[in-house]
């Protein structure tokens, strides 16, 4: 087996562990049982897309939701907030690598505006993901004490500068931390990276012909 097929696999395997997954194959069964281009065919369609972008926004709402409450969360939670950061990076590169973890699975990406601004949405949910977990397990240092109020305002300030900048607002105190930032700026850059060859295929370059 190629590389390249075990990380399609593996990125499939991931896939495969998210609700999302197995909801929408739910609705992709009923759409397959219907005649090719009917109306009853093109309803499942819709339905599966307004699935994909409900799961979406509602992930941002939940993030945010997440975020204030981390005060009275347990520090565990963050283990399940860090593997939603890793579905959102892996559900990304699936799509823009392999063309699987779509609606359209095996055909050639083709960007869109709706496609870039669902990105975006995963973009900002990561942040308030990532700042919940820097609040629940973080350690950093040279917190100013303005950002030390009863809501951790330091841990939405670090998830932001490092989310906007790829660099720490304050310096980790720990290994652990350490850790979590270099993971953060990992999934930031890769995401970067994925949103600009998105806008680039919206350009439709194509060569100067003579």
């Amino acid at each position: 087996m190629k590389f390249a097929d075990t990380v399609k696999v593996a990125i499939q395997g991931v896939y495969a562990t998210s609700p999302y997954f197995w909801a929408d194959s739910y609705l992709k069964r009923k759409e397959q049982a219907c005649s090719e281009a009917s109306e009853q065919q093109k309803l499942w369609r819709t339905k599966r897309l307004l699935l994909s972008e409900r799961y979406i926004v509602y992930w941002l709402f939940a993030a945010m939701a997440i975020f204030l409450l981390t005060p009275i969360l347990p520090w565990w939670c963050a283990i399940p907030l860090l593997l939603r950061v890793l579905g959102i990076l892996n559900k990304e590169l699936g799509v823009i690598l392999f063309g699987t973890c779509k609606i359209t699975e095996g055909t050639m990406v083709a960007a869109s505006g709706r496609v870039i601004v669902l990105g975006l949405v995963n973009y900002l949910t990561a942040m308030f993901l990532m700042a919940s977990v820097y609040a629940l397990i973080g350690s950093l240092e040279k917190i100013p004490d303005y950002a030390q109020l009863s809501l951790p305002i330091w841990s939405l300030i670090q998830a932001m500068n490092i989310q906007f900048t790829l660099t720490s607002a304050f310096p980790p105190a720990d290994l652990k931390t350490w850790f979590i930032c270099l993971f953060h700026s990992g999934f930031c850059f890769l995401f970067g990276t994925i949103v600009i060859s998105m806008f680039v295929s919206l350009l439709n370059i194509k060569p100067l012909q003579k």
